[in-house]
């Protein structure tokens, strides 16, 4: 049985060879490279997620609104501060239809919040006087005040009637929703702002 040589290769194929390898390489390692330039780079970060319209930084403060209580005494933030509020502004002292409508979809809302409920106390701030009794389970978790959205401290800072607003627990006033109209977009809705509020709470811990 004789020896059987292997015949050198040309350079033709050598040089096929090599591309061949090198098509392999870039197949399989660009794409990690790109990839992970692409994750530290933000180039995946995904739009935003929120239902409401995100307020613009520097957020309006607690502190730059001067809300009374029902006795007309001030509103201090350290009786505040800890809890995440939604903020509803009545456009009347009297709560029409409307205030009505969505004085209970907060409160569903606060409800279906499961085992945060209790992080979070809902406010309704009427123009000038309180004229309104809740009639819902939990009245500790419903704040009500009297105030306006026009900051006393700032130039430019309002918060506008009608308006349901999101507060963190340092008291940055920090998203701005549409009050609801009627009932169906009330159910509707309500996955909205637990969505939101609840991001809010993981993303910061608190």
């Amino acid at each position: 049985m004789s020896d059987t040589k292997l015949k050198p290769l040309d350079e033709q194929t050598k040089r096929q060879n090599r591309r061949v390898i090198s098509g392999l390489v870039l197949l399989f390692v660009v794409p990690v490279v790109l990839a992970y330039t692409a994750f530290y780079m933000g180039w995946f970060e995904q739009p935003t997620r929120n239902k409401g319209t995100l307020l613009e930084s520097p957020y309006p403060r607690f502190e730059q609104f001067t809300w009374m209580n029902q006795a007309g005494e001030p509103l201090h933030f350290k009786d505040f501060e800890t809890q995440w509020w939604w903020i509803y502004f009545p456009k009347t002292n009297q709560c029409d239809a409307e205030c009505e409508l969505n004085m209970a979809f907060l409160t569903r809302t606060h409800q279906g919040l499961g085992k945060r409920i209790e992080k979070l106390t809902r406010m309704a701030i009427f123009p000038s006087d309180i004229q309104y009794a809740d009639r819902v389970e939990k009245a500790e978790q419903l704040r009500l005040a009297k105030g306006t959205g026009q900051a006393h401290i700032g130039d430019g800072v309002q918060l506008e009637a009608g308006k349901i607003y999101a507060m963190d627990v340092h008291g940055n006033i920090f998203m701005q929703y549409e009050p609801v109209a009627t009932e169906e977009e009330a159910r509707m809705k309500a996955k909205d702002l637990r969505d939101d509020i609840v991001r809010a709470m993981r993303n910061t811990g608190l």
